[in-house]
This record gives C-alpha cells, structure tokens and sequence, in this order.
C-alpha cells in the first residue's frame, strides 16, 4: 500500500484501468526498426549458442571453414551493432513514454523508475536460466535518463560524446605512455566463462540455476564493464532521448534528410575505422596499451556501422518498395520482450547439455540457419498475436505490474478496429 500511494503522488490516474490507446500511439517505423535489432541480436546469440561457445570438435573441413565464415559474418554484421539500435530504441521510448504522459498533465518519470525496477526482476529471475540476459542491464542503467530528461539539448549531445568515447580507455593509453608499468583495471571475465561454461556443458537445469544466481551476474556485468559496455549503452540511450525530442520519426520529411546526411558521415568513418581494425594489431605498441587501443577501435567502428543500419533502414523504408516487407517487423519489435525471452529459453534448450545438447552436432552455420528458421516461425506467431491482443504476453505483464493493476486490457474486441498500441516494448 506504501508503494501504491508513492507512485500515485506524481500521476494520480495511472492505477486506474488503462483506457484502450489511440491509433496515433505507435510509429511504425520505430516497431520495425526494434525488429530489425532484436533479429539481430537473435542471429548472433544462436550463432554463439546462447553465451554457450561450445561447437562439435569433429566436423569436416568443409564444414569447418563454413562455421567459421559464418561467425565472421555475423559477428560483422550484428556485433555490437544490433545491441546499439536496441539500446537507442530504449532511450527513444523512454521520450514517448515521458512526452505522451507530460501532454496529457502527468509526470511520468518515477512512474518510470518503478517500471525499470519491475524490469530489473523481471531480469533477474529470467537471468538465473539464462546469463546472457541483458534486461537488468538496460534497466539499472536506463535509471539516470530519469534525471537527464531535462538537460539542454547541447548538454545531453555533449554528455552522449563523452560517454560513446570511452574515457578510461583513452585514459589508460595515455597512462601508459607515461608509466610504461602501469596495469590497467582487469576483471575475472574469463573465469566466470569458464565456470559458467563447465556447467553449462555437463550439468543439469538445476546446476545452471545455481551457478547463475551470482557468477552468471558477475560474468556479465564484468564483461560489460571490462569492455565499456555499460558506457556506450548510457551513451545510445541518450542517442534515443534526442531523437525523441527532435520528434525525427514523427515527421517522414526530416527523418529522410537526416538520415542521408547520418548514412554519408556513417559510410565514411566505417570506411576509415575499418581500416584501422584490419591494421591496428600491426602498430607499433606494446601488448597492453594495442588491446586497449584495438578495444576503442572496434568500439568506434561498430558504432559507425550502427548509424548504417539506422539510417539506411530510414531510407530503404521510405525511398524504396522495401516499406511492406520491412513493416513485417512491427509485430515483432511490438512484442520484443516476449521474443526475447521465449527465443533465448528455445536456444538454451537445444543447445545446453539439461536439453538436446546440440552444441555437440551444431556448428555456427547450422545455428544460424535454425536462428532464421525460428525467427519466421515467431514474427509469424507476433503478427497472429497482435491481430488479437493489445500486448505481447510479457508486455501485458510488465504493463501491469508498472500500474500495480492487473485491469488493462489485452485482448480486443471483436467489434473493434485495429488498433495499435502505446511504445511499451523491452528496446523501446
């Protein structure tokens, strides 16, 4: 009852039932954009077997070389690329969230730091089957946008700089520089994988539970912070924030003259970046100071490449015959979370010993091949969902218990339209 009456304080009508939202709620595009990302990440995740990098030791040649072609495309492809579009759509839905509310009289914003800490155990349980989660992760550190929601413009582009550039990186090749014995901050993030992996491999579901109530935590947040993850996401978060307030994707006109302006730039610092990731563990640097520095260029490269499938997708939508096939994603952006979750506990059943154990006859390029295969099969199951419910299953569940209601509606009504639904989804 406490927390009922401190989250009624800044928005009396929320606990009341959800009124069926307008047509004008949703943005195309935007739901099919967070499409494209979580496709994305899906590839990638069933390609790395689920955080489970394990492959059959006694493939044929043939084989072999075709697995690892397919790890290379798609880690080009969607490393660190898909993840980035996923984190931006979250800060853009933040915007609409906050926006809508703040037109209609209320403020939203610890109405929102509920709803990320309802996602935070919403992660956590999820977490403890799969470690490779990374709600928690968007949630925890999607918190501070409640406080940055107001900054100028200027500050938030400059803050978003500063964050995407990496600073203790940059920092410790300087240091290095100067003090040829510094050693940089290092985190156990190979031994939590091995650990986590030994189980994952020959133990039950209960071993794997166990294991990843604290290590499979450890495992992540560190990677995440020995690669500054955790900075870059703040920084696309805030990416999302200012394309929300410049209200780009409400206005078909400026999204496409941005987006050729972004794909130019885009195109151009991948073409250099590029180049200095084919060359940059060829410069003349000792071994500690390359690795910090490789890790930036990659960073940056990965990043310039994000801005290509953003922008790109912008213009495919609007200036080609694309826009229906990449309006077959909407469904599946809408219902985001749902797939998330449902798509990793599928992975992790085929793949970990507690299941099938096919990492033992899959090698990258068959998992990639069941990634798209299921992927048709769930955007097909998105697009018959919501032809009959406002949410996705675990969308409706996040809603309410945001609301501390279980009063919104999820099915629709017969005698109604279709009608679209409020941004609400996991990436955005």
């Amino acid at each position: 009852m406490e927390l009922k009456r401190w989250l009624r304080r800044d928005d009396r009508c929320m606990t009341a039932p959800a009124p069926i939202p307008n047509l004008s709620s949703r943005i195309e595009i935007v739901d099919a954009l967070r499409g494209s990302a979580l496709l994305g990440l899906f590839l990638l995740h069933a390609v790395e077997h689920f955080e489970f990098g394990r492959y059959p030791e006694n493939s044929p040649a043939w084989l072999h070389a075709l697995d690892l072609k397919t790890t290379d495309m798609a880690y080009f492809l969607f490393g660190g690329k898909a993840y980035a579009i996923f984190a931006m759509m979250f800060g853009l839905s933040f915007f609409l969230i906050i926006d809508r509310a703040a037109r209609k009289g209320l403020d939203f914003r610890w109405r929102f730091m509920w709803r990320c800490c309802v996602l935070t155990a919403i992660g956590y349980v999820f977490g403890i089957l799969y470690c490779g989660e990374i709600l928690t992760m968007l949630a925890i550190l999607g918190l501070p946008l409640v406080f940055l929601y107001k900054l100028p413009t200027r500050v938030l582009a400059w803050l978003s700089v500063l964050l995407l550039l990496q600073l203790p990186f940059i920092v410790a090749v300087v240091r290095l520089s100067i003090e040829p014995g510094y050693v940089p901050f290092h985190l156990n993030v190979g031994g939590y994988y091995r650990e986590l992996n030994a189980v994952f491999g020959e133990k039950g579901l209960f071993d794997v539970c166990k294991i990843n109530v604290w290590t499979g935590v450890l495992a992540r947040w560190s990677w995440s912070i020995e690669n500054g993850r955790y900075l870059q996401m703040l920084g696309l978060f805030i990416w999302g924030l200012l394309v929300g307030r410049s209200r780009l994707f409400e206005n078909p006109e400026a999204s496409k003259r941005v987006a050729k302006r972004v794909f130019a730039v885009g195109l151009v610092a991948f073409a250099v970046l590029y180049y200095a990731k084919l060359n940059v563990n060829t410069w003349p640097l000792p071994d500690v100071q390359r690795r910090l520095v490789r890790r930036l260029v990659f960073s940056y490269c990965d990043l310039a490449q994000m801005t290509i499938w953003a922008s790109g997708f912008v213009l495919l939508y609007y200036y080609t015959k694309a826009k229906g096939v990449l309006n077959l994603l909407a469904p599946y952006g809408r219902t985001s979370l749902t797939c998330y979750v449902s798509q990793s506990l599928v992975g992790m059943l085929l793949f970990y010993h507690f299941g099938f154990g096919l990492f033992r006859q899959w090698g990258q390029f068959y998992s990639i091949l069941y990634g798209v295969g299921f992927f048709v099969l769930q955007c097909a199951a998105a697009h018959w969902w919501m032809k009959r419910f406002y949410y996705g299953p675990l969308e409706w569940f996040w809603r309410c218990c945001t609301q501390l209601s279980f009063k919104s509606p999820i099915r629709r009504r017969a005698s109604l339209p279709v009608i679209a639904v409020p941004v609400e989804s996991v990436v955005g």
